[in-house]
């Protein structure tokens, strides 16, 4: 898969084609070895972004698959991941990978992890069932 074309999506999509983008990702995830966790992240934080700007919580369905892909690929032992990872989990308001960085073992990652986690455990920690409560 092209991950690449994620990049090149407009800012705003109609939650029919997000969640067709999201289908089609899942199932290149479920049905192929050895995926790219960067590349795969990276795909699913673009479109994180634009289910974000829908002002409408995903599809619980499609919610829960990528709760579920985004614990598994968790790797703290690369920023960049992480870095798409904790953002993926706060737009989408991921509980069991959110609760999964919260019981990382950080006591032998780089600074620059740790930070990252923190922040986003002290920014998501009593809001995380609500991906749009900074708005509030």
């Amino acid at each position: 898969m092209d991950f690449s074309i994620f990049d090149e999506l407009p800012d705003y999509l109609s939650e029919d084609i997000l969640k067709m983008y999201y289908i089609q990702v899942i199932d290149y995830y479920e049905s192929t070895e050895n995926v790219n966790k960067i590349d795969f992240s990276e795909s699913i934080y673009q479109l994180s972004e634009r289910q974000w700007h829908t002002y409408k919580t995903l599809d619980e369905v499609i919610k829960q698959k990528v709760d579920l892909i985004i614990k598994e690929i968790l790797d703290p032992n690369s920023y960049e991941l992480m870095d798409n990872v904790t953002s993926i989990i706060a737009y989408l308001g991921l509980s069991e990978s959110f609760q999964t960085l919260k019981e990382i073992d950080k006591t032998n990652l780089s600074v620059d992890v740790r930070k990252l986690i923190d922040e986003t455990i002290n920014e998501l920690d009593e809001n995380i069932d609500n991906s749009y409560s900074g708005l509030e």
